[in-house]
């Protein structure tokens, strides 16, 4: 492991940690199934790119070039500044797969993308990428800003000898928190939660499911 980490270090990122990440690490094949299953029962159209890779180390070079993913100087993980889900794994059939996708994958990051993962070697699987929409205006215009959840922080705590850990949101309504915990992974541990405060209450996803404190 030490040896990646010190192939990998990029961009000199020293200063970036685990608490830095915003984004949603897709871990393994059962969390990519889980995104995939959910995605089309809901029928959205998320752009997203996914590339298949003969190795390890193709597939996290790729990803490791997109500006918004960094490796983290404390734990060695992968973390992402961009609020995306992302993240490499094996396979059943042995090769590797690497993947970003979401709302806010934003043009330059797909593009940067796909891009990636051709240059390391990467196939398309299935269609391969879904592009973003483009916005296309005669002038420049300031969007108006979107209301939406937020990372605040996560805070880990120990009880009775069992690790706790929150990762703590705030969202400016009910609808919001529900839909955001709703397009996360699943969560496969124990005393691992999401938690969105908003002025409606609090609202929680773990291993059970989605609830309201």
């Amino acid at each position: 492991m030490g040896f990646l980490k010190n192939l990998f270090s990029k961009k000199g990122n020293k200063n970036l940690s685990d608490k830095d990440n915003r984004g949603s690490w897709i871990k393994n094949e059962r969390m990519s199934l889980d995104y995939w299953n959910t995605r089309m029962a809901s029928r959205s159209h998320e752009p997203f790119v996914i590339y298949r890779f003969d190795t390890e180390a193709e597939a996290k070079a790729a990803l490791l070039e997109i500006p918004s993913i960094h490796i983290a100087e404390d734990t060695g993980n992968l973390i992402c500044t961009s609020a995306i889900m992302y993240g490499f794994y094996q396979r059943e059939d042995g090769k590797f797969e690497a993947m970003v996708c979401g709302n806010d994958l934003t043009h330059d990051e797909w593009r940067i993308a796909k891009e990636s993962f051709t240059k390391h070697g990467g196939t398309p699987t299935g269609q391969g990428d879904l592009e973003p929409e483009k916005t296309v205006s005669t002038k420049p215009q300031k969007k108006p800003k979107k209301k939406q959840v937020v990372f605040v922080k996560e805070d880990i705590q120990n009880k009775m000898g069992v690790k706790f850990t929150y990762r703590i949101y705030k969202g400016p309504n009910a609808e919001t928190a529900k839909a955001f915990l709703a397009e996360q992974p699943p969560i496969t541990k124990n005393y691992y939660y999401l938690i969105v405060e908003t002025p409606e209450g609090n609202y929680g996803r773990d291993i059970s499911g989605i609830y309201k404190e």
